[in-house]
């Protein structure tokens, strides 16, 4: 995969990190509190760690990868 598709990917995880933030801001304002590791809710830390990772992703360049293509 080249790094376009890594970044590609990485934002909509992000987007949808938003999204759940979004939630978690609702559902606390509404007095619904569940199980959160510093004020965030479970699916927006998943979202928004699989955009970090996405982001960073290094695909080898190396002589052996690329003649295995």
């Amino acid at each position: 995969m080249n790094r376009g598709v890594h970044n590609i990917a990485g934002l909509i995880f992000a987007l949808l990190g938003v999204y759940f933030l979004v939630a978690d801001m609702n559902a606390h304002h509404h007095g619904h509190n569940g199980a959160t590791l510093l004020g965030l809710g479970e699916m927006t830390w998943m979202w928004f760690t699989m955009a970090i990772v996405h982001f960073f992703l290094n695909d080898c360049r190396c002589s052996n990868c690329k003649d295995k293509k």
